[in-house]
């Protein structure tokens, strides 16, 4: 049976999706479960896989579209469902001994005639249909245009760029940095520009130092000339998108979100015998951010209204508690969830979290990977960070910071004594929650970080 092919919802307040690329072309052949197309949303960019097998045709969304979320964009049929098409399809007029024979450009409604793939292959490579010469059906079939790109190609002119071998993401970034593929050394197969060459490109192009202004005329007064400081080398970088869209997203929460925040201070101690004592019988690594993610996903259960959203001017209580990651990649932040914290064990919560944290660095987050997070955990302990305030990442109703855990003087028993400590800042909405709740939910957190076998209560 066929099946749609429909720009899919990430998040919970996307409404469109960009497509970056067709990872496969109409006509061909697609397994269910393979990447098929590439998009961009508010959040990061994501391979999506085929619903079905079958054959990939009636593409309508071009490379660059916005599109709104459920919008059918292609469709995917059944050998057989193909098989049909091409039997009802109407076969084309012989031409009679009375009839003209068929113009190597045949024009329709002013336009030359020619199938869809050969339209959508001519764009591609920029190709004038009008000087493609049409096959014996009289319409300009794909392999027209193949062969007429194969003939220019032998004959390659300065300035086509359109012809360089160069994957998709090269491409794209190559026009954000405004970088001429043509001058840039090829390391893919047979020469073709990889996404690496760009970024070298780029970089090398950067760190160029900016040439300063000779003086050539000799000035009337020698002695009264000022003293000219000499041109500073600069270094300017064009945002890549993914960076664009996480700093309007950041600025957006910073200017509408009314922000407040709670600073508490907790013993780490009994953490840090929890993290040496369950470690010895786990098999995978457990982390402190482990940890936390079992801590604050009880938590929450405790106190739902931070679990909660804001959405169209309305508090929506969330029925799962899916903790989010913040992690930092090279072209911004993206925020992972651990879906159903509350329901996983300690060796499920590290087991996801080192998947997820591994797909965010190489650039292979899933959908399902971004989708449905609830509350947010940002962690800068590792970078000896004590303290700082996060931003709330809309719809959420709060963000969690954590510091460093470093040992402290604090008092132990009406006595000055040496204990780690950590300092725990949350952000919160205050459309959403109030101080008195906000406190209440980082008081229970505090209590179970300081007494984590009180979670089991």
């Amino acid at each position: 049976m066929a099946k749609e092919v429909i720009m899919p919802a990430l998040g919970m307040a996307q409404e469109t999706g960009t497509l970056l690329a067709w990872l496969k072309k109409e006509g061909d052949a697609v397994t269910k479960g393979e990447p098929l197309m590439t998009i961009a949303t508010d959040k990061t960019d994501v391979e999506i896989e085929a619903n079905a097998s079958g054959i990939l045709m009636k593409v309508t969304a071009k490379v660059g579209d916005e599109v709104p979320v459920g919008q059918a964009i292609a469709m995917i049929l059944t050998p057989a469902e193909m098989a049909a098409s091409k039997a009802i399809a109407p076969a084309p007029a012989k031409p009679t001994s009375a009839s003209p024979a068929a113009p190597a450009q045949p024009v329709v409604n002013g336009a030359v005639a020619a199938t869809p793939v050969a339209m959508r292959l001519a764009t591609e490579h920029n190709v004038d249909l009008s000087q493609v010469k049409a096959g014996s059906t009289g319409k300009i079939q794909k392999e027209d245009v193949m062969a007429y790109i194969a003939s220019q190609d032998k004959a390659p002119t300065p300035n086509a760029t359109n012809r360089i071998l160069a994957s998709p993401k090269a491409k794209r970034l190559a026009s954000e940095q405004n970088l001429d593929l043509v001058t840039i050394k090829g390391n893919g197969p047979d020469g073709a520009v990889l996404a690496a060459d760009v970024l070298a490109a780029e970089q090398k192009s950067a760190t160029q130092p900016v040439q300063p202004t000779v003086q050539t005329t000799p000035p009337s007064e020698p002695t009264a000339a000022p003293v000219q400081p000499s041109a500073q080398p600069t270094t300017a970088f064009t945002m890549s998108r993914p960076w664009r869209i996480m700093a309007q997203r950041l600025q957006q929460s910073w200017t509408t979100i009314p922000h407040f925040y709670l600073e508490r201070e907790a013993n780490a101690s009994q953490l840090v015998h929890w993290r040496e004592t369950v470690q010895t019988r786990a098999k995978a690594k457990i982390t402190y951010t482990d940890l936390l993610v079992k801590l604050v996903a009880s938590a929450l259960r405790k106190h739902p209204r931070v679990n909660a959203s804001w959405i169209d001017e309305n508090i929506v209580l969330n029925t799962e508690i899916n903790v989010g990651l913040a992690v930092a990649v090279e072209e911004g932040l993206l925020v992972p969830v651990v879906l159903r914290a509350d329901q996983l064990g300690l060796a499920a919560i590290a087991t996801r979290r080192a998947e997820v944290i591994e797909r965010a660095q190489t650039g292979k987050l899933t959908p399902a990977d971004m989708s449905g997070g609830t509350f947010t955990i940002s962690n800068l302990g590792m970078y000896g960070i004590d303290s700082f305030n996060a931003i709330v990442n809309p719809p959420q109703a709060a963000i969690l910071a954590i510091g460093r855990i470093a040992d402290r003087v604090v008092p132990v028993n009406g006595q000055p004594g040496v204990q780690p400590m950590t300092t725990l800042t949350l952000s919160c909405d205050h459309r959403v929650v109030d101080g008195a709740r906000a406190a209440q939910f980082l008081q229970t957190l505090v209590g179970y970080l300081e007494d984590p076998l009180s979670v089991l209560d």
